[in-house]
């Protein structure tokens, strides 16, 4: 890509080898250029931190700093509403919001081909890959969340994993094909190159300390050709991680270009036989995560699974929610101590349903229900149970008896809803 004198993070020297003086000034120097950022107006950060020079009018300036405040401002209310749909338990409204944003950046990746504020126009191919994989992703993802009661609650999550380590997978396995058969269809041309000087840049690991460890000396030699009739000073289209360079001052080499777009060099990184070989990893893990959380949901296993979610208690008692001192009757829990110990071989279901009478006898209490598709039980409890009172049950159905509409289900146990809750993912029958 051309090489911008006006980019404060470029630095151009005439210098091979680096010595350990050179490397701290050139971090202590992008170390001062990062704290200038806090005092530099949002609308100016392009210019003064990349060295891209503002096209057009005045006016057309202007026009254009306005939008980016609007997109910066419409940003922070997104990201804002997604917290607090996630701080209130509104889930679908973050899911929606999610899949808005991501296809709309998705979209514009591949309408514009960019992906950072400096690079190549060659690599526009490659971004609008990326894009398509992310707006993929996001309507899969919202068709997902729209169709949700296809699904239980567990395996809804899951496919949602299914999606993202499918997606990602598949991208990175695309990506990693495809970047260093570049040289095949975007940079076809071969030239002769010579070296001018040499340019180095910092970079750092996304969201790790400014210690020296995580800090990486990026370099590209500047190189000087001709192509077309026109003079050209270009760097590589993507900086390699050394701050020592193979090419020595003055030495011409080939390299190879992208013809529309001559400015625009291959690097070596594209080839790096162990970016390639992670890459790879990393796509067979995500594509094999993927079809396993698949197979799991297909299969069946993930019926019956419950999702358990842990929201923070302040926010619970903004609610009106306090924290529950109920005991938990689990699936497991009935499975292993009425299920199996009666040998029930079909569905259960559970419900919370109304007592409409009861009588008192030698047995225990003989128990009626308001809803009069139960029979009726004999409740040998402790506690006394009064008309209008509720009662947990968890019962089996009598398919012979739907037919009637009454007496087909058939109670196997009770808990009182005062001491007990269920958490666990079976729901009431519903008929028909």
């Amino acid at each position: 890509m051309y090489f911008n004198k006006d980019n404060p993070q470029w630095q151009l020297s005439q210098e091979q080898y680096l010595n350990e003086e050179e490397r701290s000034r050139i971090i202590y120097e992008y170390d001062q250029l990062c704290r200038s950022m806090f005092s530099v107006d949002v609308r100016d950060i392009n210019s003064k931190f990349y060295g891209v020079k503002e096209l057009g009018t005045v006016e057309q300036q202007e026009a254009k700093r306005k939008r980016a405040i609007i997109g910066i401002v419409c940003g922070i209310v997104v990201f804002a509403s997604l917290v607090i749909s996630l701080i209130f338990k509104q889930i679908l409204i973050f899911g929606y919001i999610f899949c808005a944003v991501f296809l709309f950046a998705g979209i514009s990746t591949i309408v514009t081909g960019r992906g950072e504020v400096v690079e190549s126009t060659s690599k526009a191919y490659l971004n609008r890959i990326i894009g398509a994989g992310i707006s993929l992703g996001s309507i899969l993802i919202l068709l997902l969340i729209i169709f949700r009661n296809r699904f239980e609650e567990a395996e809804f999550f899951i496919l949602i994993g299914v999606l993202a380590f499918g997606i990602s997978g598949l991208a990175l396995l695309v990506l990693s094909i495809l970047k260093p058969l570049s040289g095949k269809f975007i940079y076809t041309e071969e030239i002769n190159a010579t070296c001018a000087g040499y340019v180095r840049c910092v970079e750092r690991e996304s969201g790790e300390s400014n210690h020296i460890r995580h800090t990486f000396i990026m370099l590209s030699p500047l190189f000087k050709y001709s192509y077309g009739g026109v003079n050209y000073e270009s760097v590589w289209d993507e900086f390699v991680v050394n701050g020592d360079s193979d090419i020595s001052l003055g030495q011409t080499v080939p390299v190879r270009i992208d013809p529309r777009h001559p400015e625009n060099i291959m690097s070596p990184a594209m080839k790096n036989k162990g970016a390639l070989i992670l890459k790879l990893f990393l796509a067979v893990v995500c594509i094999t995560v993927a079809t396993g959380m698949g197979i799991y949901v297909a299969n069946g296993s993930a019926k019956g699974m419950t999702v358990e979610t842990s929201w923070n208690p302040a926010i619970e008692r903004l609610n009106g929610v306090t924290e529950s001192t109920k005991k938990q009757i689990t699936d497991e829990m009935v499975k292993t101590q009425f299920v199996d110990k009666y040998n029930i071989t079909g569905e259960w279901y559970y419900e919370t349903v109304v007592i409409a009478s009861k009588e008192d006898s030698a047995e225990g209490q003989s128990v009626k229900f308001t809803d009069e598709t139960f029979g009726g039980i004999l409740y040998t409890g402790s506690n006394v149970l009064e008309p209008g009172a509720s009662l947990i049950v968890f019962y089996t159905v009598d398919e012979e008896y739907v037919q009637h509409g009454t007496k087909y289900k058939r109670v196997f146990t009770t808990a009182d809803p005062d001491t007990f809750e269920y958490v666990g993912s079976h729901k009431a029958y519903i008929a028909g």
